[in-house]
């Protein structure tokens, strides 16, 4: 049976940085690279068994945020872009907040 990353409990506070439990297992990225090439990225969302989507944001548009401490997540409970997504990481980048959403329904890239 292949694998593929399930729905888990998402902390009340996601701390400014958080990743699924289960990703540590299957992750692709080298110790200390930064960045996914282009076919590590497609290797662990084939590893997941599942397609990730990625939602960036500004700090201005979450008011739930507080403009004098970006690291304060506590109050942001964010909602899945679409149906059938559910949350696999949240973290903070220089350009502000990014979350990943698996997608189970949809294929992943790498085939």
């Amino acid at each position: 049976m292949k694998y593929q990353i399930q729905p888990t409990q998402v902390p009340d506070d996601l701390n400014s940085c958080w990743f699924h439990p289960d990703i540590e297992l299957h992750d692709t990225i080298g110790e200390h690279a930064e960045f996914y090439t282009k076919e590590q990225w497609a290797q662990l969302q084939k590893n997941l068994g599942v397609s990730i989507e990625i939602e960036n944001f500004d700090y201005w548009d979450i008011e739930e945020i507080p403009e004098d401490n970006l690291c304060d997540w506590s109050n942001w409970k964010p909602q899945p872009p679409q149906e059938g997504l559910f949350l696999i990481a949240a973290y903070d980048s220089e350009n502000g907040p990014v979350l990943w959403w698996a997608n189970p329904k949809a294929e992943s890239k790498e085939k």
